[in-house]
């Protein structure tokens, strides 16, 4: 039977009261019985209880955190230094999962409002009024995600986005140092704020680089997504092989692997014939063959804001990452043919 804070208070002699004033750091008890609350708690492996704690102070101890997709590995970064900063603080962590689907989204945030003190959306799926009607009811952190500039932030919302104009531009022109001469991207869900602003930067560097761009809507942004896109970038087959673009810039790692996985199964040649950029570093070394090029998002570095973003009153209501462009094996020089 675990042990229970009064059983505590009378080991150490003290009101139940003090113990839990000792257990929660205050400063309204000497050290001395501070010192011997924790000794005994210690000692009888007391565990404080969250239901408890909640209802003694309103808090709840946990934050929510909303994936879009928790099998994405970008994700796992992201969660992995959000959780480990929030754990210092003692502060639980509960995930959902909505499949990058707005409705199941939304009915997450109204399952977790009242078990989470701050929700933490990630990649958000949602238009700009559902987030505003979020924070309406708890403190909401957005990640990798801004509301529109016509939309006025509310007090409780923090926004952290990626720049992807540094990683996307320098992915444009590595390509176009290689020689290639035009390009195609495989976007991601049509709902994804961070797609729609990887497009943007794409168009922006080609139109400089009068290189054409040719853009390819997808609505799965995953392995399967990718290997699909092949046959929807070119639906025919033209002779013993498809006339494949030579340069491919994928919305993001897991549908770049995907798509060398379709390219290998075609005979095509990576980067012999054509050249693959996926975005995120999101795949552990060795997975993808060849090596993939790709931007860097930094999903740790996301995370770690999103947790300060949680835990400090006074950080910034914004906040941004940066990403670059990591060359490996997936690009090479352009050929005719």
């Amino acid at each position: 039977m675990a042990t229970t804070i009064r059983q505590v208070a009378a080991a150490a002699g003290v009101s139940v009261a003090t113990a839990s004033r000792a257990l929660s750091g205050s400063d309204a008890v000497v050290p001395v019985t501070r010192d011997r609350v924790l000794r005994v708690a210690s000692d009888l492996d007391y565990t404080p209880s969250r239901l408890g704690r909640s209802l003694a102070t309103g808090s709840t101890g946990n934050i929510g955190v909303i994936l879009p997709d928790v099998t994405n590995p970008f994700y796992t970064g992201f969660l992995a230094a959000l959780e480990s900063a929030v754990a210092e603080r003692d502060i639980g962590v509960l995930v959902g999962d909505s499949h990058e689907t707005p409705e199941l989204e939304r009915r997450l945030i109204q399952r977790m409002a009242g078990q989470v003190d701050t929700l933490v959306l990630a990649s958000s799926r949602l238009g700009d009024e559902a987030v505003v009607a979020a924070s309406a009811r708890l403190p909401v952190v957005l990640a990798n995600r801004m509301l529109e500039a016509a939309t006025p932030v509310p007090a409780r919302l923090r926004q952290i986005t990626i720049d992807v104009e540094p990683g996307f531009s320098a992915a444009v022109r590595h390509l176009h140092a290689l020689g290639h001469r035009a390009i195609t991207y495989i976007d991601g869900p049509a709902h994804s704020w961070s797609g729609r602003q990887k497009a943007q930067a794409l168009t922006r560097t080609c139109a400089q680089l009068d290189l054409p761009l040719t853009t390819v809507a997808m609505t799965r942004p995953d392995f399967e997504g990718g290997r699909a896109a092949l046959a929807r970038i070119v639906p025919q087959r033209g002779g013993a092989r498809w006339d494949v673009p030579r340069a491919i810039i994928a919305f993001n790692d897991q549908v770049a692997l995907g798509l060398l996985s379709a390219l290998r199964d075609a005979g095509w040649d990576v980067p012999g014939d054509v050249s693959v950029i996926g975005c995120d570093d999101s795949l552990p070394t060795g997975m993808a063959w060849p090596a993939l090029t790709t931007v860097d998002s930094s999903s740790r570095t996301l995370g770690a804001l999103a947790a300060a973003a949680v835990l400090e009153p006074d950080a910034p209501r914004s906040a941004t990452v940066q990403t670059r462009l990591i060359v490996r094996d997936s690009t090479g020089r352009a050929v005719a043919g």
